[in-house]
């Protein structure tokens, strides 16, 4: 008796010891499956904020390349499509391509990679390259990429300057091992309910991540744009306008609305700010020593866009329009000279619904209904704080332009 309960007893403690090692067994296999799939994680966020990073300098990049370039401000450089880094040159008046890498060398950037270690690539809008034939450039150039949703259906934006494309890891179609499969856009961006990323053209698709999708996108759009370049405008503005009246003693007559020619009439003291200031023996921008605005200021025609008015106090003599003696602005009064950068057009505002087509409404151009009175010198400051919209700069009797 006592050996076989001796022997059961050992067997009971060989069972619980099977079940004890089963048990540790099944307790790593769920830790390493556990920390396998915390580390996955871990990895695909770190990833995913490499990727919004890339994809937010590049678009820093290129915006600072449109508003900075002294050739053609609010334009962009071709995009790469031999890999050098490098945009390519205008083949007559067009880029070779319309899609490619980012060219981040041109943007003086580094080699930046998404957070799957690929290059960035990127679509520009024809109507946005960096060539003559595209002007005018100017407040009322609309961009002309589309990007649809994942649904394939709903616009995300029908008027995108430029795309930047994170391309993300090859998918089971893409082959990326040659020179020639490294400079196919079929390689790197993909398809997605019948809308193609690899396209010159658009539309493109901000698709769903999936086996047979992976692209992320951003895009910059006409409103992200325009207000910065407006603000290198009106600094150009500013700075003629002092210089001109340092050298005169006088600021410019405005042309008169509706008139269709920008150049100044003498006596209008509220209309464009005009491309040639002489008349009714006024000097023009480039007389007597004067610094005018630049040469593209003239070729881009952003004298078609900015309402200008000037005190009578401050303009050559005979104002017979004017209304005081000096403008207002709400409660400042004293008001020398002042102009509005219109933003880009809102379409609400306009009828037809189409870019500026009277220049002689300034409902096409300014939305706030004091400064579409076109009959008085009072004004006020926008109303609207929306990024893309009127802005007035006005130069009190201190000599000093707000904003």
């Amino acid at each position: 008796m006592c050996a076989s309960n001796i022997s059961r007893h050992g067997m009971k403690q060989q069972n619980g010891a099977v079940m004890m090692v089963m048990i540790v067994i099944l307790v790593l296999g769920i830790t390493t499956a556990l920390v396998g799939s915390l580390s996955a994680s871990a990895l695909n966020t770190a990833r995913q904020k490499i990727t919004v990073s890339a994809l937010a300098q590049a678009k820093e990049a290129l915006l600072g390349r449109a508003v900075s370039d002294d050739n053609m401000p609010g334009s962009l450089p071709c995009p790469d499509t031999d890999n050098d880094g490098s945009a390519e040159l205008l083949s007559g008046n067009n880029c070779p391509s319309y899609i490619g890498r980012l060219p981040w060398r041109t943007l003086r950037l580094p080699e930046i990679r998404d957070g799957s270690g690929e290059l960035l690539w990127y679509a520009l809008s024809l109507s946005f390259r960096d060539d003559v034939s595209t002007q005018p450039l100017n407040s009322n150039t609309k961009g002309t990429l589309e990007v649809y949703q994942a649904d394939g259906l709903t616009p995300q934006t029908q008027e995108a300057v430029a795309i930047i494309f994170s391309p993300g890891n090859p998918l089971a179609s893409q082959n990326r091992g040659t020179v020639a499969e490294q400079n196919s856009a079929a390689n790197y961006l993909d398809i997605a309910n019948g809308r193609n990323n690899a396209t010159a053209a658009s539309p493109f698709i901000a698709g769903t991540k999936s086996d047979t999708f992976n692209d992320q996108l951003l895009h910059i759009t006409t409103r992200d744009l325009m207000p910065l370049l407006e603000k290198r405008v009106a600094g150009v503005v500013k700075q003629a306008l002092t210089d001109y009246f340092t050298t005169n003693g006088y600021y410019p007559w405005a042309d008169q609305m509706g008139g269709g020619d920008y150049d100044a009439d003498a006596g209008e003291n509220r209309g464009w700010l005009p491309k040639d200031a002489a008349d009714g023996g006024a000097a023009n921008w480039d007389d007597f020593g004067n610094t005018p605005p630049p040469p593209w200021y003239f070729a881009n025609e952003w004298y078609k866009l900015i309402y200008y008015s000037v005190a009578k106090d401050y303009a050559r003599p005979s104002c017979s329009s004017c209304v005081d003696n000096t403008l207002s602005v709400g409660s400042n009064n004293g008001v020398r000279a002042l102009f509005f950068m219109p933003g880009t057009a809102i379409l609400a505002n306009i009828s037809p619904a189409v870019l500026r087509v009277s220049n002689s409404d300034l409902s096409h151009y300014l939305e706030d209904a004091e400064n579409k009175d076109n009959a008085n010198d009072l004004y006020v400051t926008p109303a609207s704080q929306a990024t893309d919209r009127d802005r007035l700069y006005w130069l009190s009797s201190a000599l000093i332009w707000t904003p």
